[in-house]
């Protein structure tokens, strides 16, 4: 059973990720030039930070650092951050229910793996829409532990649908490039930039620690556009077998 047809659900992807990617893009450039409160110096600490970044205490001297969610602190930029974000969420769990009923995997392995792919999607979108209530400026512990959420649960997500959709995808392919293997290197990309992200910010490197959180976030969405391939203006794409 899916809720959309192909050419609702394409144009639903391509929209939901413009969206999201331009309301983080907007609302950070808003914090960057916004100034007064931004700027002033910021310290955290907590049982969140020390247990997820191994640290008592994290200064941010020049104020908001430029991670995606420090928009998400003051307004005016923090109402497109919430909106880009909160809809993102709900839109990230419609998609899973949907990507999830037009998987018809064989194999067993990789029926649990579209099982999982289904619940860790359902699992970000929940914690992206939880995350605005927490501002990275008021509620740095609580803000943590739902990025941390997002973060690990992208990684288990894209693992989960690029194994779930090997053999279905098996010869399908965007601009003489197998679907299969962007999905492999998209998944690289968010594996490797959450663990440069989080090394890098460890040892105090805030600046290139958000540029990989960037590269993450920008990963992860355009993850979701390897889908669009698989959808077809004569009707929905499920299998090749």
């Amino acid at each position: 059973m899916v809720m959309m047809n192909d050419d609702h659900l394409r144009k639903a992807l391509i929209g939901a990720v413009f969206f999201v990617i331009t309301a983080c893009v907007i609302s950070q450039i808003m914090m960057q030039l916004g100034g007064g409160e931004r700027d002033d110096p910021l310290t955290f600490d907590g049982n969140v930070v020390d247990e997820t970044l191994g640290t008592e205490e994290i200064e941010f001297e020049d104020g908001l650092p430029p991670f995606i969610s420090s928009a998400g602190g003051f307004y005016p930029e923090r109402a497109i951050f919430d909106a880009g974000i909160g809809i993102g969420g709900l839109l990230m769990m419609a998609f899973s229910f949907e990507l999830y009923h037009r998987t018809k995997p064989v194999e067993r392995h990789q029926k649990i793996a579209n099982v999982c792919g289904l619940i860790s999607g359902i699992v970000i979108g929940f914690s992206m829409f939880n995350i605005i209530a927490y501002p990275f400026n008021t509620e740095f512990d609580m803000h943590i532990f739902w990025a941390m959420i997002i973060f690990v649960g992208a990684q288990f997500w894209a693992i989960c649908l690029t194994v779930a959709r090997s053999q279905i995808d098996y010869e399908l392919t965007w601009k003489d490039w197998q679907v299969n293997n962007l999905r492999w290197i998209l998944f690289a990309s968010i594996f490797v930039s959450f663990h440069a992200m989080l090394l890098l910010v460890m040892n105090g490197y805030v600046i290139a620690s958000a540029v990989f959180e960037w590269l993450l976030m920008i990963s992860s969405q355009f993850y979701l556009l390897t889908f669009v391939p698989t959808l077809s203006k004569g009707g929905s794409v499920v299998s090749k077998n």
